[in-house]
């Protein structure tokens, strides 16, 4: 760590470990990993949850020193994958049949955030898509809310190597100031954006972007960084690089969590495939090591 950086611990953030980057290997040794690595905090699947048992998967954080402090799969797409926000209609109905199971799961976990991606293009023409979008969110928020779950919804940035539930001939939005506009119209006050580092980049890097959210909070944090000569049209999520490999303005970033009032969770979200193939115990400690020590963030608090 260079004498002018700040570790993410002292800026009030909690270093925590997406499933994505260790992709493949099972929960239990996921957790173990996380625990040998250093992390306190963990994201999850919530159909893995399920499939191994809640109160199992509690019992495992419990003995390991973990919180699971986000899960995707409040809308699954298959036992791993989570499903976007805008899904066909009879998809979404069908799983609004079992959402209280996956409800429960949160609430055995005390999981507090249920992530979601809201999908930048669609099918819909646009008029229609944010109506859909308004009353999912509404929905999805007021099943959650007794449950003590908060949705955290996301923006996607990157336009390069979207999978085909992300595309469409309607562009719907790709920033957090329109997302944050989208979740203010519909009069929710239990539900915040998703800040991934990446996407932020990919939008631009602007600082307003997060300090310009207005009543909206920030619920979740998940950080990668862009790599060094890449421009923010041509980024893929599978360039995504450890934090403090690439050229992301980490301070700026940082800052602009701190303006928005935001001291929660950071999570390391890679889908690297050069990366994956490295020994998931050198991928953990180095996700660990680049959450915590590696934002050269000079000051970030003042």
């Amino acid at each position: 760590m260079s004498a002018t950086s700040t570790p993410a611990a002292e800026l009030g953030f909690t270093a925590c470990l997406n499933p994505a980057t260790l992709s493949g290997i099972p929960l239990p040794r996921f957790l173990t990993l996380a625990a040998e690595t250093g992390f306190d905090a963990v994201e999850l699947s919530i159909q893995q949850v399920i499939a191994h048992g809640p109160q199992q998967v509690r019992d495992m954080l419990d003995r390991h020193g973990l919180r699971a402090v986000a899960a995707s799969g409040i809308l699954p797409a298959g036992p791993v994958l989570p499903a976007p926000l805008l899904i066909p209609d009879e998809q979404y109905a069908d799983l609004l049949q079992d959402l209280p199971q996956r409800l429960a799961a949160f609430q055995t976990l005390n999981c507090p955030t249920a992530t979601i991606v809201l999908n930048p293009a669609t099918t819909w023409p646009r008029p229609d898509a944010l109506a859909r979008a308004r009353t999912r969110i509404s929905q999805l928020a007021d099943a959650a809310a007794p449950c003590g779950v908060r949705l955290a919804v996301e923006a996607v940035s990157v336009t390069r190597g979207l999978p085909p539930e992300l595309t469409g001939e309607h562009l719907l939005l790709t920033d957090l100031p329109s997302l944050a506009r989208l979740i203010e119209e519909t009069g929710r006050t239990d539900v915040g954006v998703l800040v991934d580092s990446f996407h932020w980049a990919a939008a631009g890097a602007d600082r307003g972007h997060i300090t310009g959210l207005g009543t909206i909070p920030v619920a979740h944090v998940q950080i990668a960084d862009l790599p060094i000569g890449i421009t923010p049209a041509d980024a893929a999520d599978e360039m995504r690089l450890f934090p403090g490999d690439g050229a992301l303005p980490w301070r700026t970033f940082g800052q602009a969590l701190n303006k928005a009032g935001y001291t929660g969770p950071v999570s390391v979200e890679l889908f690297n495939p050069a990366l994956r193939a490295l020994p998931v115990g050198e991928i953990a400690q180095r996700a660990h090591h680049s959450a915590v020590s590696r934002w050269n963030l000079p000051e970030v608090t003042r």
